[in-house]
């Protein structure tokens, strides 16, 4: 049974070209952290449409220093953690 292809991942100029297109864009904040998730934390569509506050937030309500995805937004079952940090240095 084969694995399929790995997706190609962008390269820095890439990424630089598609941020600069953002900041001009309606809702240029927005649309950067939607393609930075993507990009730098590898979350899916489905998994960034289907972020929570309870997703991002500590238990005092302040900023995580994780995404803590629930088996609902995560392909697949268990959920996933990613780090925050390595998202937002």
């Amino acid at each position: 049974m084969s694995l399929g292809k790995q997706a190609k991942t962008l390269t820095k100029p890439q990424i630089d070209a598609v941020l600069g297109y953002l900041a001009k864009t309606r809702y240029p904040v927005r649309d950067r952290v939607i393609f930075l998730l993507s990009v730098k934390a590898g979350l899916r569509a489905k998994e960034i449409a289907s972020l929570t506050w309870s997703m991002v937030t500590d238990a005092e309500g302040a900023l995580a220093d994780i995404i803590s995805l629930t088996d609902i937004a995560s392909k697949g079952r268990g959920g996933r953690v990613t780090v925050f940090d390595a998202i937002f240095p």
